[in-house]
């Protein structure tokens, strides 16, 4: 028998059973610890995790950034490989993450190429296939940014790169569960240029919209994913517009309440 990776495979959750157990076992074979930082689910999600062995900490939502900087906190090795509960890590990954554990390459992170799925097909094209994101690293070297929504790994350290595709990400079921998720991100996004003081021009809600969607639908060729792509590229010009109007409608109230 192999003894334990020096590794720690970390989840934050809520509901997120759909997925989960088929991740878990994507990472069970490399994973010194599997913890998993569960914000109140009401479906089996915990319960899912103890059949797996899996470490539970129960938190209260506190915004995608502290809850990350909290889970990786209270991991039990100084390596993390930072999962969420709709991504399955592919084999190939798997075992060159084994290997950079024992030479890093004087790397202190690594990113990984997610490649997304919607109605469980692959996206090939458009915004959703320029996916490198951060999730193996050194957690002595950097921390989460605080912010509520795209929440991102700060290092000053060298960070590599795992050849190939490593994780698949079935991130939305059918288009209902795509639009839900923007109008979400979309508040959050919101709150957050509020809150940063930018100013935003009555123009903004239309130009970042279009921008978006002809980044993704026509730049980045997401037309040659069919429906799919159209439906993404769509989603997120919508999104884009109602980040900046809602944004808009903050800054107005704000200035109402001031002349009061």
């Amino acid at each position: 028998m192999t003894s334990p990776l020096p590794l720690s495979v970390v989840y934050i959750t809520l509901n997120a059973e759909r997925l989960l157990l088929r991740s878990l076992m994507s990472v069970q074979r490399i994973a010194g610890e599997i913890l998993i930082v569960d914000a109140g689910s009401a479906d089996a999600t915990v319960d899912i995790g103890k059949q797996v062995g899996a470490r539970i900490i129960e938190r209260p939502w506190s915004g995608f950034g502290a809850q990350r900087q909290f889970s990786v906190e209270s991991a039990r090795h100084d390596w993390v490989l930072v999962m969420d509960a709709d991504e399955v890590l592919r084999d190939s990954a798997a075992l060159s993450i084994t290997h950079l554990l024992q030479n890093p390459q004087g790397n202190v992170a690594f990113r990984l190429r997610r490649r997304s799925f919607l109605q469980n097909r692959p996206v090939r094209f458009g915004d959703w296939n320029h996916d490198w994101v951060l999730r193996f690293m050194d957690r002595r070297q950097g921390h989460y940014n605080s912010v509520a929504v795209h929440e991102s790994w700060q290092t000053t350290g060298p960070v590599g790169r795992i050849k190939g595709t490593s994780i698949d990400h079935y991130s939305y079921e059918n288009y209902l569960a795509l639009v839900e998720k923007m109008h979400s991100y979309a508040a959050l996004s919101a709150l957050q240029i509020h809150h940063r003081g930018k100013k935003v021009r009555h123009y903004m809600p239309m130009t970042h919209a279009l921008a978006a969607f002809l980044r993704s639908y026509a730049w980045r060729l997401g037309f040659l994913d069919g429906v799919n792509g159209a439906a993404i590229a769509w989603t997120t010009a919508l999104g884009a517009f109602m980040k900046y109007a809602v944004a808009l409608e903050l800054q107005e109230q704000a200035a109402k309440d001031r002349e009061r």
